[in-house]
């Protein structure tokens, strides 16, 4: 297996067979596959996007969850994750759109199970389902959009399918927002809209073939070339699980930011996210994935920083608008496997790649919370930026280690 596609191959995205490479023959069925991964996408985000953003409010409000329980609740929602490579050998049996919408109509069904989730068991449960069911959809959204773009506009693509994603926030933000302001906030009502947003995404998508023909073969892919890959999701995910775990439970909790707050808060980085994801993309594809990640770092370690020792609330919340828009950023490890690995290995690197990520989402978000209840919300955000610090360093040598493995 060749680490680097062969000569003339990236030349021709849009032209390969109809086996296992994905069988897109023109641009016209390039673009149509783009674009029924995109809404799909859609639909998630706006469901995913109104259960996200209730979600803080819900626990404290509803489910009296303290930060111990924060914590295990967001480590077992990363255990399906961990188990994605598993659990995605059986997506060798259905095609890629098949799979793709029965990932979402599980989804759907955690998020729905939320509207009965009102103590730390259930929430477990509820958590679970809807878990197993966003983490085995990633992967394979992330095969088609690479095996459907040319080689030069890949961050591109997939900064585009991050704006349609933080569009769908956006407007379940506008729909919390509307429902706040009108009548009482119902916490099932929100969580029954949001289940039924992703349903029909997942009912959509579905609908329509796409991407390959079931290879009636189950396989995991832990590939010694992907390493480079494998470290950078690693340091990723554990960065995105402290922003995803206590940046916003820090405003809740610490500076009792109201609901309509974190609302606009979610709202304005969805704008952002629209705006800047695209332009992310661009950055990388002319910039290439080393340079745009030790940017990336030098902010993510100014960020954390701020979230453990600034108290001014204002400032936190510029903060977490602008450590939400660097996220974008991750588009970068999703291309650089993109550029090394053959199509046909695409989607089972990375759901391996996803596993890797979550040996972080199961321990950081747990260890993070005992920290928390041991020595405050300083120690955690350090932590964070050490992190960030350590990701800086190893992306600095990419392009040698790049260099390195081609030759051997």
């Amino acid at each position: 297996m060749p680490l680097r596609p062969e000569a003339g191959e990236e030349a021709t995205c849009d032209r390969v067979s109809d086996g296992e490479g994905g069988g897109l023959r023109s641009d016209a069925e390039r673009h149509a596959v783009f674009r029924n991964i995109l809404g799909a996408t859609l639909a998630l985000e706006l469901g995913h996007g109104l259960q996200r953003g209730i979600f803080n409010n819900f626990v404290v409000e509803v489910v009296g969850i303290q930060p111990s329980q924060l914590g295990l609740v967001q480590g077992i929602r990363e255990v399906p994750g961990l188990l994605t490579a598993p659990l995605a050998m059986v997506s060798g049996f259905f095609r890629e759109n098949t799979w793709a919408g029965i990932c979402l109509i599980l989804t759907a069904a955690g998020i729905f199970m939320h509207t009965v989730a009102l103590n730390f068991p259930l929430l477990v449960v509820a958590t679970l389902v809807m878990s197993t069911g966003f983490h085995l959809f990633y992967p394979v959204q992330s095969s088609i959009v690479i095996k459907t773009c040319l080689p030069e506009e890949r961050a591109t693509k997939v900064g585009q399918m991050n704006s349609a994603g933080a569009a769908g926030s956006l407007i379940s933000v506008g729909i919390v927002i509307a429902i706040s302001k009108y009548w009482k906030t119902d916490y099932a009502f929100l969580h029954t809209m949001a289940a039924a947003f992703t349903a029909l995404g997942g009912v959509s998508i579905l609908r329509k073939a796409m991407g390959n023909k079931p290879s009636g073969r189950a396989s995991m892919d832990l590939n010694p070339r992907y390493m480079s890959y494998y470290v950078l999701t690693f340091l990723g995910g554990s960065r995105r699980h402290i922003t995803q775990t206590f940046a916003g439970y820090l405003l809740v909790e610490v500076y009792k930011t109201p609901v309509s707050v974190m609302v606009l808060l979610s709202a304005i980085s969805s704008v952002v996210a629209i705006i800047t994801r695209p332009l992310v993309g661009k950055v990388i594809d002319k910039w290439g994935e080393q340079k745009s990640l030790v940017l990336n770092y030098v902010f993510v370690i100014s960020l954390f920083t701020a979230y453990g020792f600034v108290k001014l609330p204002v400032i936190l919340f510029l903060v977490f608008v602008l450590d939400h828009g660097l996220m974008g950023f991750d588009a970068a490890i999703t291309t650089y496997l993109g550029r090394i690995a053959p199509k046909e290995s695409l989607a089972a690197a990375y759901a391996m790649g996803s596993t890797v990520n979550h040996v972080s989402g199961v321990s950081v978000p747990v260890l993070g919370g005992f920290l928390w209840d041991a020595f405050g919300p300083g120690v955690v955000f350090a932590g964070g930026a050490a992190l960030a610090a350590v990701s800086l360093i190893y992306s600095r040598s990419l392009d040698r280690r790049d260099a390195a493995l081609a030759n051997t």
